[in-house]
């Protein structure tokens, strides 16, 4: 009789041991996984120059990933479009040549419905941080492209007739001024990551800065970097759009209009830095008049939404642009007023003085020469790497 339940006893002892045993080892075997948004664009509504119009063609792209990860996945954007996308193919190539295929619900094929975005599985291919990548697009039917982002330094390639997604050797039929369809580049790893916000217009974009410059021609990247070199954990993604104005539409939705899908809806932001408000006062005139309370109440909102999803937002003086072409007198007595309060309200968690890094010290209301492009209105590389290592640090940390 003790003999039986002693057996019974070991028995259940060791029913109970592999159940502790199974119940640890997905403990064990899976490390926690979080996903980082390490690029995007701020996509808008392409008119029909914008527009690319392909059929049974490949378009290639090329992005710079702002973090390391041991996998990716892609978000794709239709959401200026008004009819679905027929995907037929996705590539994602590295700069050693590995490339992997992108796969939606399992399946290498999709479709994008209209005014929607849509997120890729994950792609098991690792990315180093700011490394380059190739994001090779096939369209199997007649398509109109509209949601679109401009990219003049680095444009879309558009390839002859087929899926040539898996080629090394891409044949080219056309490029184009601006990049359709993809919006953003997730990153997996095991910890979670706070993301930055470069905010603004053409300024922040530089549409026209290639991946190939010699000098680094974003201020969001050269700041990112710096984060980086010092083991910070803060990744930076630039939401800009060239001539885009805080309060009305233009060239794609405003920053009122845009801020919840490009700032709130992205995981793990922490901090967002404004530079943008040119353009409103540029456009000002009897047609677009603009006061500037104004554009004031512009920022009072971004910043209370901002606070409100426990964002940070650290604004930027307007930058000088005296001699620009939509440049008058009544114009510049606006970003006056404007950066008076900016500087003085308090109501930003912090100020930085981009203005003064690019500013001509013997006109402080003009770019300086050596920083700029030569209309008066944006800063060149060295302007745009002066001003990413003109921030201070110690505001993320």
């Amino acid at each position: 009789m003790a003999a039986k339940l002693n057996s019974r006893a070991t028995l259940g002892n060791l029913v109970f041991c592999i159940a502790l045993l199974i119940a640890a080892v997905p403990a064990l075997a899976s490390e926690p996984q979080h996903w980082t948004r390490a690029w995007t664009s701020s996509v808008w509504q392409g008119t029909q120059r914008h527009t690319l119009e392909i059929e049974n063609a490949t378009i290639r792209m090329e992005i710079r990933s702002g973090a390391a990860g041991k996998a990716i996945r892609l978000r794709l954007s239709n959401e200026y479009g008004d009819d679905p996308l027929t995907i037929g193919a996705v590539t994602v190539r590295r700069a050693n040549g590995q490339i992997a295929r992108a796969n939606f619900d399992g399946a290498p094929t999709a479709t994008i419905w209209q005014r929607t975005p849509l997120i890729s599985d994950p792609v098991d291919l690792p990315v180093d941080a700011f490394e380059l990548v190739q994001v090779a697009i096939y369209f199997p039917d007649e398509t109109s492209l509209s949601t679109v982002h401009g990219v003049r330094g680095e444009p879309t390639l558009v390839s002859a007739k087929g899926d040539h997604t898996a080629s090394s050797d891409f044949p080219v039929s056309k490029t184009h001024a601006y990049r359709p369809v993809l919006a953003g580049l997730d990153v997996l790893g095991s910890t979670s990551r706070p993301v930055i916000v470069a905010f603004g217009d053409s300024i922040t974009d530089n549409v026209g800065c290639a991946n190939a410059a010699p000098i680094a021609c974003r201020w969001g990247e050269v700041l990112g970097r710096r984060l980086a070199a010092t083991d910070m954990p803060h990744v930076v993604i630039t939401q800009a759009i060239g001539a885009n104005r805080v309060l009305r539409g233009g060239v794609g939705p405003s920053a009122l209009a845009r801020f919840d899908r490009d700032v709130l809806a992205v995981p793990g932001v922490s901090h967002v830095i404004l530079l943008e408000g040119i353009n409103d006062i540029g456009n000002s005139g009897p047609e677009n008049p603009l006061k500037a309370g104004d554009l004031i109440r512009g920022y009072r909102q971004l910043i209370a939404r901002a606070h409100e999803a426990g964002i940070k937002v650290y604004g930027s003086p307007i930058l000088p642009w005296r001699g620009a072409s939509r440049y008058t007198d009544e114009r510049e007595a606006i970003r006056a007023e404007v950066n008076r309060w900016i500087l003085t309200s308090g109501e930003f968690d912090a100020v930085i003085r981009l203005d003064t890094v690019v500013a001509d010290q013997s006109d402080p209301s003009r770019l300086a020469a050596p920083l700029q492009l030569g209309d008066n209105l944006h800063p060149n590389g060295e302007g745009e790497t002066a001003m990413g290592n003109f921030i201070d640090l110690d505001l993320f940390r």
